[in-house]
């Protein structure tokens, strides 16, 4: 099995769990990043919140199929986008981990080490393309 299996996994069991799951990442990223909350202040009906999570679940996926990837332009061309918006550096990361986080609750028992270890990747490598480009 390939990271993606895992992924894909944990990712199934969330839907069929939780369905979306909007609410509960941003009310958590909120929780821990006051400040991010203002950025939002436009988005009245949540539509910029579902499309970026809806993003990030697609940057997720695609990473796990390995190298080279659309993610990869997609994270570095948004994390300049978001530099603009004076995003704090790490909060790609942080989303990031708050949606494992919220996967891995809805998997409860289910959370396998596969799951784990294609998440670990997944994230080690979201983190990695998130870093601003040297100057």
């Amino acid at each position: 099995m390939s990271h993606n299996d895992g992924l894909s996994a944990s990712l199934e069991l969330l839907s069929e769990r939780a369905g979306d799951v909007t609410d509960v990442v941003y009310a958590r990223l909120f929780a821990a990043y006051p400040d991010l909350e203002s950025l939002f202040v436009m988005d009245t009906d949540g539509g910029v919140r579902g499309s970026m999570l809806s993003q990030a679940f697609e940057c997720l996926m695609d990473l796990a199929e390995g190298p080279g990837t659309l993610a990869e332009t997609v994270i570095r061309s948004e994390r300049v986008n978001h530099d603009t918006y004076d995003v704090p550096a790490g909060m790609f990361e942080a989303f990031f981990d708050i949606i494992r986080d919220v996967t891995k609750e809805a998997a409860g028992s289910d959370w396998s080490p596969l799951m784990e270890a294609a998440w670990s990747s997944v994230l080690e490598n979201a983190a990695r393309l998130a870093q601003p480009l040297p100057a």
